[in-house]
């Protein structure tokens, strides 16, 4: 039985990573207030840390529903830049240095006690828009997915019918699927910069069999200096993560077999449902099933 079953689940890993990884990828690139992608990471994990007290209590979540109102900085924990160093994967002074830039606009604020994504910053017009966009997204993701015969059982919402989408609860759910994903290709990868080319060069593999990206188009997309993308691409390249050429990099149908990609798949596959179970246990699936719903409430 099990010589029947294997080729279908990977098979279907394999439809879900085509739709997801092109998901990720534009989450990576467009998901946090107009920031570049290795920024938006670190405000992402940042956060994360921030309200991961607050996210385990029902009462916090209900007092600080609404997308415009953020919890207060002071009930937000500070994290140490060294453990989140730590949990991308990055060096110490790359994550320091872009703290302090990202102190200096506003996007954190750094004391004795640690790092912290102020209230100022996520109820920013700039912030709001990009939670509101990218909701927009993981809406159409669970569509796509929902129309490819992709989601599996779902669990009840264990709240009732708001009046509007729960929309910071659902932020909530994503910011987790999108840092547990780059744990998983960072597993393979080796850091969070190579994560992020990986993750370009696997959506557009994909997507399209035989795709190659230019180290111009990698630039592009994730906002990173071309440098950057070659000395990681040769790195890559030697792990057997791509192949590299003279029209660009890409990952053949071959390595896609290789255990590293294709337990990869099957991780993401789990991150999916993981997400998508959240996503209806909240009751954010349901508000999208009720049509007329204002999406400016949140439930976290």
């Amino acid at each position: 039985m099990s010589g029947v079953v294997e080729p279908e689940v990977k098979h279907r890993e394999r439809r879900v990573a085509r739709l997801s990884f092109a998901f990720l990828l534009d989450e990576m690139v467009n998901g946090v207030g107009g920031l570049e992608p290795l920024e938006a990471l670190l405000v992402l994990a940042v956060n994360q840390a921030n309200i991961a007290p607050l996210t385990r209590d029902p009462a916090a979540r209900a007092r600080y529903g609404q997308i415009e109102a953020p919890a207060p900085d002071a009930e937000r924990r500070p994290v140490s830049i060294n453990a989140v160093a730590a949990s991308l994967g990055l060096p110490f002074e790359t994550v320091r240095r872009r703290i302090r830039r990202l102190a200096a606009a506003g996007v954190c604020t750094v004391s004795a006690e640690g790092v912290v994504v102020p209230a100022s910053f996520l109820a920013s017009p700039d912030y709001v828009q990009s939670v509101r966009v990218g909701h927009a997204r993981l809406r159409a993701f669970y569509q796509d997915l929902q129309a490819a015969g992709l989601v599996e059982e779902l669990p009840p919402s264990a709240y009732g019918l708001e009046d509007a989408v729960p929309v910071r609860a659902a932020a909530r759910l994503l910011s987790d699927y999108v840092l547990r994903s780059c744990e998983g290709l960072m597993r393979e990868a080796g850091n969070v910069v190579s994560a992020l080319i990986l993750t370009a060069i696997l959506a557009a593999a994909l997507r399209d069999t035989g795709a190659r990206l230019s180290v111009s188009q990698i630039s592009r997309r994730l906002r990173l200096p071309p440098e950057t993308i070659r000395r990681h691409l040769v790195q890559m390249s030697e792990d057997e993560l791509c192949a590299r050429t003279s029209v660009g990099a890409g990952i053949p149908p071959d390595m896609l077999e290789r255990p590293g990609f294709t337990n990869l798949f099957a991780d993401n596959a789990v991150n999916v449902q993981r997400l998508l179970n959240g996503l209806a246990e909240r009751g954010v699936i349901l508000s999208w099933e009720v049509p007329a719903r204002s999406a400016d409430r949140g439930a976290a």
